[in-house]
């Protein structure tokens, strides 16, 4: 059985085996240790706390401060409360079916648009042509004669001329007609001098867009 160890605090003694009798003693002799010299520290309070230093404070598991910053990481899954249902994402078509709708509603609109487009400018057609001559009164110096095109409402060009009776041709004259105008009138001024009596004819030739020819006759009197 081995022999307690003697306190190192009571005795400090030299072990040199070369020892002599007439050497000086070196034992100290320590005195016996004061309780009441121990300093003890009171707790101090929040003492189970755990204080760090680095990047962040690491919060207790589970709490929402926690779970918040994991979420906002990706490293944390939200969780559904039991008795509410997740929403699923709408699908794609779902989402977009407003914006289609509103693309549709514009394809309509322009193909209407160019549908309306196209039959109010499609080519000018002339109808009909009607020629008239006033009453012609003795010695008249110049009759009016007038001419009447009938259209189909379409905008375009009439080109037309003046024939007469007495062997003269007017040049090819236009005739401008707008959009849904339907009835065009235009005029032929024959001039007359001196005495005697003829029997005069007025030709309306329609040239284009549509071949049509239409007369009146009166009796120059002087």
């Amino acid at each position: 059985m081995s022999t307690p160890s003697e306190d190192p605090r009571l005795r400090f003694a030299r072990t040199d085996p070369a020892s002599q009798p007439g050497d000086p003693d070196l034992t100290a002799t320590l005195p016996p240790t004061d309780p009441a010299a121990t300093l003890h520290l009171p707790p101090s309070e929040g003492a189970e706390d755990e204080t760090r230093f680095g990047p962040g404070v690491p919060g207790a598991t589970g709490t929402a401060d926690n779970r918040a910053t994991g979420i906002w990481r990706g490293t944390v899954t939200p969780q559904v409360p039991s008795g509410v249902t997740a929403r699923r994402p709408r699908p794609w078509w779902r989402r977009e079916l407003r914006y289609l709708l509103v693309v549709i509603a514009v394809v309509v609109a322009v193909v209407l648009a160019v549908r309306s487009c196209t039959a109010a400018g499609g080519p000018l057609n002339v109808l009909d042509a009607t020629v008239t001559a006033p009453e012609v009164g003795h010695c008249a110096k110049t009759v009016v004669v007038t001419g009447v095109l009938k259209t189909d409402g379409h905008a375009g060009t009439i080109d037309y001329r003046w024939r007469r009776s007495d062997g003269t041709a007017s040049a090819v004259l236009h005739q401008e007609v707008g959009r849904n105008v339907t009835s065009s009138k235009v005029v032929l001024r024959w001039s007359f001098d001196g005495r005697g009596t003829m029997k005069a004819t007025a030709t309306l030739e329609v040239l284009s867009p549509d071949r049509l020819t239409a007369s009146t006759s009166f009796t120059y009197a002087c």
